[in-house]
């Protein structure tokens, strides 16, 4: 995976995970919440029971005070006054409480402001009463009134508390009903919460088992391809190593040991230790190196020398290039090969490219000489050859006549001979410029130009619609100069020469004696003569340099004029082959790409 690619994953991963975190945190506060109000309503409601009970429990210390009362104005028996000695004081342990379990309400303060003055002036009255009947049988007026006062009080207060009974009794249906439904809500968040968990927990873990999966693969991907490069370093004879810059600490591959002829891990990398095997001459290169790597974003290559443990130099070549890792260190990465054998080849074909040129310098010392040092002299003995015919023939005897005419031929083949192989050698320059050609318009002036020598043997060329091609224009009428010449020069003893030529067109793999390419389209273009044909074992031999099926007695020639053909063919990217039957003719065919 690339270093991009896993920090894109990491941070898509991460993002997942606090979002799972916070839709957790967020259902775990609903239920917390929920639970919270389930308690809340527990409360309200144990605390509305226990009003209401502290309520009856003041309402039943208030008549204990008038039973007590009572009992003890009917009978004077102190006995009835326990009673009615305890009930203020629990009268007020009642109200007290209730005050306590409603001190966050304001109107319940109120309210227990009004029932504590009037249980106050009702024990009032109780003690008054008490007080003020000293005979048991006689009532006074006065007492009368305090009993009727008592018992007004008594009513008011009695009502007072029913009525708060009543609110609270409300109030607690009410907080049931909320209790009932917090209930109910309860289980349904409980579960959101436990799903939701469930579910995380579930994606977590096909998530990590994916992870490990994928793990377990790309381990076993990375061991497989680890062993690969490492068979695939000792083939390549490469190595490769990591700097990381910020910790200073280097590190090399196996190979990169056995390059310096030692066994892996047999000593700690460091630069010391590796400058030890570079050659001296060679320290400032991996010095100067590793600072240009370091400042430049671009991979650095570098050549140097190493002398192994056993004492043999050897050529390498390291490529290195600075990256940052997934944490932004800074770290150097390298690779080293050893291109000893390379450097050899490449020393060997710098001296081959060297003897080349000094033999490319030769042969143009060779053509200035043939083209001018040779010809001259070869001028003047054809000169003074038709000079002395001219003059001195006659004197001659006939045997000097022979030699003169032998000499004279074999000037003129000289000069041939010259001639062709200057034109051999220039076919090698390249710097003749394509230009597009019609080749019917070629063949017409060529049929002007060998006119002469057309009437003489009485031939005949027909053709059929050639194409235009991109060519080099002089060297492709020399070729056709060449085919039609020969197919002429060859031509059976009083039989006209009829020479046909044909064009195609045809793909790479229809091509059967080349390695074309298979889809490339070419122009097959044959010329077909009928003449005294050869065998076709030669059909290779005849395209070599100096190669000739037949003695100069019987044709002249120098045996350059198809080499040359075949350079021409070349030069266009092209192929030239030829078949022949003895006795029926020979056909050329010529492969032009399109």
């Amino acid at each position: 995976m690339k270093i991009s690619n896993y920090k894109i994953t990491s941070k898509v991963l991460t993002s997942t995970f606090i979002i799972s975190i916070f839709l957790l945190l967020f259902t775990a506060s609903i239920s917390y919440r929920q639970i919270q109000a389930l308690a809340d309503s527990q409360k309200r409601l144990i605390r509305s029971h226990e009003i209401s009970l502290e309520l009856q429990k003041l309402i039943t210390a208030v008549k204990d005070g008038e039973r007590g009362q009572r009992g003890y104005l009917l009978t004077h028996d102190s006995i009835f006054l326990w009673p009615y000695n305890h009930a203020f004081e629990r009268a007020n342990e009642a109200l007290k409480t209730i005050r306590t379990l409603t001190s966050d309400d304001s109107i319940w303060q109120k309210r227990a402001d009004s029932l504590s003055k009037l249980i106050d002036k009702r024990f009032e009255l109780l003690a008054e009463v008490l007080q003020s009947n000293s005979l048991p049988i006689s009532i006074s007026d006065s007492l009368k009134k305090k009993l009727y006062q008592g018992k007004y009080l008594m009513d008011t207060l009695r009502l007072s508390a029913n009525r708060m009974a009543v609110d609270e009794t409300k109030i607690l249906k009410q907080r049931e009903t909320e209790h009932k439904e917090a209930i109910n809500l309860s289980p349904i968040a409980f579960l959101l919460v436990a799903v939701f968990s469930l579910s995380i927990f579930v994606l977590a873990f096909f998530k990590i088992r994916k992870d490990v999966s994928d793990l377990k693969r790309i381990n076993n991907e990375l061991l497989i391809t680890q062993a690969s490069f490492q068979h695939a370093e000792q083939i390549a004879q490469i190595s490769y190593w990591w700097w990381d810059v910020n910790k200073n600490k280097l590190y090399y591959s196996d190979n990169q040991y056995r390059l310096l002829g030692v066994e892996p891990n047999s000593f700690e990398p460091t630069i010391e230790k590796y400058l030890e095997f570079v050659h001296p001459e060679d320290w400032h290169i991996i010095t100067e190196g590793g600072k240009k790597v370091m400042e430049s974003v671009t991979p650095s290559i570098a050549y140097f020398r190493v002398i192994r443990k056993d004492g043999e130099t050897r050529y390498f070549k390291s490529i290195g290039k600075i990256i940052s890792d997934n944490y932004d260190n800074k770290v150097l990465i390298g690779i080293n090969a050893d291109i000893t054998e390379q450097y050899l080849k490449d020393k060997i074909l710098e001296e081959r490219l060297f003897d080349l040129e000094r033999s490319n310098n030769e042969l143009k010392a060779f053509n200035h000489v043939a083209s001018h040092d040779l010809q001259e002299p070869l001028r003047k003995i054809q000169t003074f050859i038709s000079r002395i015919k001219e003059k001195d023939n006659d004197t001659l005897s006939e045997k000097g006549k022979e030699y003169f005419s032998r000499t004279q031929i074999v000037a003129n083949r000289m000069q041939k001979l010259i001639n062709d192989l200057l034109s051999f050698s220039r076919l090698n320059k390249s710097d003749e410029p394509f230009e597009i050609m019609d080749l019917n318009t070629m063949l017409e002036n060529l049929k002007q130009i060998m006119e002469l020598l057309i009437e003489e043997k009485g031939a005949s060329i027909q053709s059929s619609t050639l194409p235009k091609l991109r060519v080099i224009p002089f060297q492709i009428q020399q070729l056709f100069t060449n085919l039609i010449s020969n197919a002429i020069k060859y031509a059976k003893p009083n039989i006209s020469p009829v020479i046909n030529i044909n064009a195609t067109k045809v793909f790479g793999k229809e091509i059967l004696h080349f390695q074309a390419t298979p889809d490339k389209q070419f122009y097959k273009i044959s010329i077909t003569d009928n003449g005294i044909g050869f065998e076709q074992q030669y059909a290779e031999n005849i395209f070599r340099l100096f190669q000739r099926l037949h003695d100069d007695n019987e044709y002249d020639g120098t045996g350059i004029g198809l080499t040359i053909c075949k350079k021409i063919v070349e030069n266009h990217k092209g192929y030239i082959e030829a078949e022949s039957v003895v006795g029926k003719g020979s056909t050329f065919i010529v492969y032009l790409p399109v």
